[in-house]
Formats: C-alpha cells, structure tokens, sequence
C-alpha cells in the first residue's frame, strides 16, 4: 500500500470521530426498498446439503437507515443482505443457512426497542448485528434475553455492555486514537463542529477537549451544527480565529465536506480530522479534503487484498449498487466485519441441529485473543464472559494527491 510522502502538515492530520459514521443519504432508497418488499430475510441462495434437516441460523440487523443522521449507514443492511446470499451460496455455516432479517429503527428509540425485542421474541435470532445509532434503547434487554451482540464500533454499549462483541477498534478507545494522531501531525489547536441530532457527537467533542491536553494539544473552538443550515461559514470563521489548525467535523459525510468547502470560501483551510464511517469516496472529488487523515474501526474500505475479497465479490453479485455508490464508505466494512465475525463464532461453537445464543457466545468466547476476523479487524482484545469489549487498535488511512491512501504500511496502531 502507499504510504504518504511525509507525516506533518496537511498529509497527516486525523479525527476522533470513530462514532460518527458520516451519514449522507445515497443509499437510504435501496434500503427503504428492501426492507419494504420483505427483504428483510436473505434469500436461502446455494442450498447446502442438510439444509433441509438443519435449523437456519437467524440474525438479526438492527440499522438506522433512515433518519437525519442515516447518511452512510444505510450501506449496512444490504452489506449484512450480501454477506448472507455469499455464506449461503457457499454452502452455509456447517450446512446451516443463514438468515439475516434486518430493521430499520428510523433514530427512534421506541422503535429501535420494538425491532428488538421482535427479532428475539418472535424470529427467535441467534444474533443481532448491531448498526443502530439507538442501541442504548435495547442494549439491556437483549443482554437480559442472553442474545449476543455483534458491534458497535462506534456507541457507547460497544464497550460497557458485556453482551456486545465489538469487531474493531471501540469507542472508548477513539478519542485517544485521534488526539495521538493529531499529536503526530503537529496539531495543537483544534476546532470541533458536531452534529446537533444525535446526543453521542456532543459527548466526542468533550472527550477530545479533556484528552487534547496530555499531547499538549488544546480545544479553541467548539460548536453543534445542524445538518439543514444553509451554509456554516459563521463557524468557519470563529475557528479561524480562535487560531485553529485542524478541525474535526462530528457529521453526516456530506456534511463534512460542506463545511469544509464553506470554510475554504473564507480563506480558511485547517487539517481536516475525519474517521469511521464518515469517510465516503465521494471526498475525492472535493478539494478542500486533500490531505485529511481518518482513523479506521476496521481495514479501510477501499483495500483490495485477500481480506477485502469476498466482500466485494458479494457486493458485485447481491449488492452492486453499494460498491458503486459515491458514499460508499467503511460501515460497508462494519457490517461485513460483524458477518465474519458471526462466521467464525459459529464454527466454534459448535452447532447442534437447532442452534442457539448460547452456542453463538460460546463460540465468540472461543476466538482467540488476538484475532483479526480473516484480516478484516486490527488485532482484538479477545472476550470473556463477563468483560466488556476493549480494543485498542486500529488503521489509518488518508487522502494523498487525489487518492485514498493507507498509512503505515497498513499495520495497525494501537493507543496504550
């Protein structure tokens, strides 16, 4: 992979917004329609001998699609809809097929506790893949219903509830991610703009105010945008003259880059931080992202190697339009890491005929520490009964001369 000529200046700036998952709205249509025609289940394709005699393996999806803060995350259910098609038209896990049945909770806390306790009291999952903003609404319960959670990278349950998995680097650990980044890239003035939807992003900004101090860093300017304003040249200007350097812009993935091109009409170009999913291919068009840094969960979306090939052989087949879509981004990645990571748990399991949550825990335990998910994680903490999720490494990627790039030679970093 490529690394960038130099790590100072504009070609190594980051984020911490490993929570924000840079929500525009490309693909919320493909979404709405297949979870409106009843796609919600994946079609059995490839039918694996037993299957007939073999329980399918129930998962659920719990996504927040649609919404002012969707943008990117609705890649997430046909991502989850492709990974299953791709299991089953190889043969299912140990001649189980897999059936994903995915919701969409809309950012409503109400319905995001409904979708949850449907998919455990009536599909009867064996799993749920976790890509809801509005997991806080069920975290609990579904602890409570002994059913395991795959994700989040990116919310607060992701490493203070025992019941989810986390494949990929965890919240907790984000803030210290990006201000060691910015450490690395000479930043010590930085400005936060975050999103007014969604309560998480105010707390990042809080975060990195507290965290910036131990690398002799320092939050000057601060402030909730709102992703219909007309333009945030206003906040552009006050960073500006707080004296900011770099800027870490809490939002939607278009909303990212507006500001930054707003900025740019002021004559003010800081280093653009940026992580997660709010990191779309669309930024490669915009020139005022040139040279922004992002800190990743998972591999970065755009590697092609061993790791990343089935995912874009299944999106090829079952979801082209994801791929193709100008926001396509890394929770296409989160949700294929969570499939993987359902994969390999349930092979270590094992199964019985009629497999359950249980088994599926047993076998998330048994995933040695360590372990990468096929290369599609950094090295995971490992799990154990009882303990919560910590993972504290993570890639880094960036833009360089018009191309998306990784940095460090595509090994993780990890903070201490």
């Amino acid at each position: 992979m490529n690394d960038p000529p130099h790590e100072n200046g504009k070609g190594i700036a980051t984020m911490d917004k490993a929570l924000r998952r840079g929500r525009a709205f490309a693909l919320r249509a493909l979404t709405a329609t297949v979870i409106a025609a009843g796609l919600s289940a994946v079609g059995f394709v490839g039918q694996p001998a037993g299957a007939k005699t073999l329980a399918p393996l129930v998962v659920g999806d719990i996504c927040s699609c649609t919404g002012p803060e969707a943008s990117s995350l609705g890649q997430s259910t046909p991502t989850a809809l492709a990974w299953a098609s791709w299991v089953n038209a190889h043969g299912g896990i140990d001649g189980h097929l897999v059936k994903v049945i995915a919701k969409d909770d809309g950012y409503s806390p109400t319905s995001a506790l409904a979708d949850a306790q449907g998919l455990v009291e009536q599909d009867h999952v064996v799993a749920i893949m976790d890509n809801s903003d509005e997991d806080a609404a069920w975290a609990s319960y579904v602890k409570q219903q002994g059913v395991p959670v795959l994700g989040d990278t990116d919310t607060v349950a992701g490493y203070t509830n025992s019941d989810f998995f986390t494949p990929g680097l965890t919240f907790n650990n984000a803030t210290n991610a990006g201000v060691a980044s910015m450490k690395r890239a000479g930043v010590k003035k930085v400005a936060d703009l975050y999103c007014s939807e969604v309560a998480i992003c105010a707390q990042s900004a809080s975060e990195v105010k507290a965290a910036l101090p131990k690398v002799g860093g320092k939050l000057v300017y601060e402030s909730s945008i709102g992703f219909a304003a007309p333009n945030y040249e206003a906040q552009c200007l006050a960073a500006k003259d707080a004296g900011a350097t770099g800027m870490d812009v809490a939002d939607a993935s278009g909303i990212v880059t507006k500001v930054a091109q707003d900025c740019a009409t002021q004559g003010y170009d800081p280093l653009e931080f940026s992580g997660d999913g709010s990191v779309s291919q669309a930024w490669l068009t915009v020139p005022a992202m040139q040279g922004n840094v992002d800190v990743q969960p998972d591999i970065p979306w755009f590697v092609h190697n061993a790791a990343t090939k089935p995912m874009y052989a299944a999106l090829d087949k079952y979801a082209p339009s994801v791929p193709a879509s100008p926001n396509f981004g890394e929770n296409a990645v989160q949700a294929w890491s969570e499939g993987i990571e359902f994969q390999l748990a349930a092979k270590a399991a094992p199964l019985s005929a009629k497999p359950t949550a249980a088994q599926i825990i047993k076998g998330l335990y048994a995933l040695p520490k360590g372990t990468t998910l096929d290369g599609i994680s950094p090295p995971l903490g490992g799990f154990a009964k009882g303990k919560t999720s910590n993972n504290k490494c993570f890639f880094l990627m960036g833009i360089n001369h018009g191309k998306f790039v990784t940095l460090n030679g595509l090994k993780p970093v990890c903070t201490s």
